[in-house]
Order: structure tokens, then C-alpha cells, then sequence
């Protein structure tokens, strides 16, 4: 082989390794946790207000959320299997400087009501898109996860949670309807 036709293989490769790195979709823009905030208000996240029930396979999940109030918006869900309880979350959407975050807390059903993370810990996202009726938010620890709310009518919203598996980006839908007040 040459010592030009040497010199010429590692520069292909190198610029078919970036043509391949840049086409991933897990690796380059679509990276979670990757894109900066987004400058927001908690009044343009309104559109997630209210009560919302759906299924998840066989189990039935339930987001309360009310309406902003000052700078912040909370909520319950509830994720119930066979009549019982299996998990609970606290969340909260809360103006920080400019933009938005969305803090969790996990806990477990029944004596103690027991907290999946530590006491003064929640998992933490940060706002990075609102576009009319939806609003991305990313995750700011290690292996962190997209939530995507997004209201699809006024009795619906998709509440789409994607992570990093397997070197792809695997996402699961919550489809919500309005809980209707008096015909639960």
C-alpha cells in the first residue's frame, strides 16, 4: 500500500465515524440533557392543569395538577394494580431565574409512606422547550430522562417519558383523559 493511500484511510474513516456519530439520534442533538434551558413563565405551563386519569397496561394512573399560583404548579399521581396502590409521586414545576424546572419525588404506598430518594434529594428537570401546548423538559443528573407534557385536546394529555437504552432513545407514553368530576 502506499504512503499517500495510508495517509488518506484514517481521514476517511475519521470523517465516516463523524458522519455516523452526527446521525444518532442518542449520541448528537437529541441527547438527553444536553440542551440548554429555556427562558419561560409558569403561566404558559397552565395547559397541564387539572385532573387526568389513563392506563398504563393493566394499571390505572392518575396526575392532578393544579393551577399555577405564584411560581410554582403541584401534583399527585397515583399508579394503582389490582385494586392497590404501587406508587405515588409529589411533583412540582417551579420558576427558577428565567425558566422552569419540574422536581419528583417517588414514594412507596402504605406505613411510612416511604421515599424512594432521600430526604432532601428530588430528581430534577429543567425546562428546555415550551412550544404552545407542550413542554420539554430534561433531566440534570446521571442517566438522566426527557418528560415531554403535551396537552393533544381539551380532554386530552400525552405525558411522554423517554431515556437513553441500549444506545437509542425508548420512550413510554402516559395517555391521559380529563377525570371527570362527578363520573369517576
Amino acid at each position: 500500500m502506499s504512503t499517500a493511500l495510508l495517509r488518506t484511510v484514517p481521514r476517511l474513516f475519521l470523517l465516516f465515524l463523524a458522519a455516523a456519530v452526527t446521525a444518532s439520534p442518542a449520541v448528537a442533538q437529541d441527547a438527553i440533557g444536553s440542551a440548554p434551558p429555556a427562558k419561560a413563565a409558569i403561566d404558559q405551563l397552565a395547559f397541564i392543569s387539572g385532573p387526568w386519569t389513563g392506563t398504563l397496561g393493566d394499571r390505572t394512573i392518575e396526575q392532578h395538577w393544579t393551577a399555577p399560583l405564584g411560581t410554582s404548579m403541584l401534583a399527585m399521581y397515583r399508579n394503582v394494580q389490582d385494586g392497590q396502590p404501587r406508587l405515588y409521586e409529589l411533583l412540582a414545576i417551579e420558576q427558577e431565574g428565567d425558566s422552569l424546572v419540574l422536581r419528583i419525588k417517588h414514594f412507596a404506598p402504605g406505613e411510612g409512606l416511604v421515599g424512594r430518594q432521600e430526604k432532601d434529594v428530588a430528581v430534577t428537570h429543567r425546562l428546555v422547550k415550551v412550544e404552545g401546548q407542550t413542554a420539554v423538559f430534561e433531566g440534570t443528573g446521571p442517566n438522566p430522562n426527557r418528560v415531554i407534557f403535551t396537552r393533544t385536546s381539551a380532554d386530552g394529555l400525552t405525558i411522554r417519558v423517554e431515556r437513553l437504552r441500549d444506545g437509542a432513545i425508548a420512550g413510554t407514553d402516559f395517555q391521559y383523559r380529563r377525570l371527570e368530576a362527578a363520573g369517576r
